[in-house]
């Protein structure tokens, strides 16, 4: 049976399609093989996904995984750096940076979120309604990166606005209508708390489409 791969790598604004014939007791540790033939990608350097789903199993087969002929995987290139002389990685010290999870705030790589998108139709659609600007450059690796950092950096700016208002509110404790307002701004910060420990809790499994509804 025949299966493309849509190759895409942090360090390229577009991606590459991979065709490999392949029988159906493949398992994906070989499928990785064949991959690196072709490509010279590493096998530690590939993140294969099927319908939004990372196969994380190296021993199971296509036909375990219900990967039939003509269908296509999503393969995330990471790590590349890692796999090169300590010379060149002085020469190109800004490939890693793409992979870095939100600033270190505990997010997943944007390029998760991007592919697990494109391999969920129904996701896809939810992003478009309510996050149209990420649906928008969701076939570009760099701009979906940069677009959900700038959202999740103004959100981030705006839960601590909100503190500071409760901090404010919180100056007369006998203000009943201070007192009302802070317990609708603290719900508020929960949703996107809740929204918050979602992502980071589900850094390479499926990502819920309710993650994609804005908090406000």
């Amino acid at each position: 049976m025949r299966i493309t791969l849509n190759i895409t790598a942090p360090t390229h604004e577009d991606a590459d399609l991979l065709s490999l014939e392949i029988p159906p007791d493949t398992t994906v540790s070989t499928l990785k093989e064949s991959v690196q033939a072709e490509s010279q990608i590493p096998k530690t350097s590939q993140h294969l996904y099927h319908n939004g789903h990372l196969l994380n199993d190296d021993s199971k087969t296509m036909e375990q995984l219900q990967i039939g002929d003509g269908e296509m995987l999503a393969l995330h290139v990471r790590d590349m750096v890692g796999s090169q002389p300590a010379g060149q990685r002085q020469a190109q010290p800004s490939r890693q940076q793409p992979t870095q999870r939100g600033g270190g705030q505990g997010f997943p790589d944007p390029e998760t979120i991007r592919l697990q998108l494109l391999g969920n139709p129904e996701m896809r659609q939810q992003a478009m309604s309510t996050r149209p600007e990420l649906a928008a450059v969701i076939d570009s690796p760099e701009r979906f990166a940069q677009v959900l950092r700038q959202m999740q950096e103004q959100e981030r700016e705006e839960q601590m606005r909100r503190r500071q208002q409760i901090a404010d509110l919180n100056a007369d404790p006998f203000d009943i209508d201070a007192q009302m307002r802070i317990a609708e701004m603290i719900r508020e910060e929960r949703v996107q708390e809740n929204l918050q420990n979602a992502i980071e809790h589900n850094p390479e499994g499926e990502f819920e489409a309710g993650m994609l509804e804005r908090g406000d």
